[in-house]
């Protein structure tokens, strides 16, 4: 009677757990990626939501907007996309919200992409509304004024700025469309 395994037989079983141990890894890593992918993709939303709710606020309770050509229009009017619009809060203070650096060459400061606000009648754009974690790629402002009623709408995207290109294969967009309440009825 023969005893032990043949060569044959133990590189049989040697093979199918080697196959086995690199489809377990690729399993794993492909999960890694996807999770990681993830994160980056609720960073950005996160940032982005933080963004459209501050410019949101600044904006609905304002006392007027200052987006050229909004208010002085008679009846009903849409204008274009604007890389910035100002506001007047109830006290009459100016504040001032832009989109820094986007490709169109609009306030370039330090090839810094972000959204940027100010306050004061001297335009800084020193408050940063985005983190430093994400590179804003499409920023407008536009102003539609039906009746008495002012719009103001802002469409951002954005992606993570320290992610792989694998993780940033989807830009994020929000657009918010504020009626701003207080606005010409003083």
């Amino acid at each position: 009677m023969k005893r032990g395994y043949s060569v044959v037989e133990i590189l049989v079983v040697v093979g199918i757990f080697a196959v086995m141990a690199v489809i377990a890894t690729q399993s794993v890593s492909l999960s890694l990626k996807s999770s990681k992918k993830s994160d980056s993709t609720m960073l950005v939303r996160n940032e982005l939501d933080y963004t459209a709710g501050s410019i949101e606020r600044n904006f609905q309770f304002a006392s007027a907007i200052i987006v050229p050509g909004c208010t002085d229009q008679g009846g009903d009017a849409t204008l274009s996309a604007t890389p910035s619009a100002g506001f007047r809060d109830m006290k009459g203070y100016r504040g001032d919200v832009a989109c820094l650096d986007i490709a169109t060459g609009f306030y370039i400061l330090n090839n810094d992409k972000r959204i940027a606000s100010s306050s004061g009648e001297t335009i800084s754009y020193k408050q940063r509304l985005t983190s430093p974690n994400i590179d804003i790629s499409n920023c407008s402002f536009s102003c539609t004024k039906q009746g008495e009623q002012i719009y103001l709408e802002f469409t951002v995207g954005a992606i993570g700025k320290n992610a792989t290109l694998e993780e940033n294969t989807n830009l994020i967009t929000i657009s918010k469309k504020i009626l701003v309440r207080d606005a010409g009825r003083r």
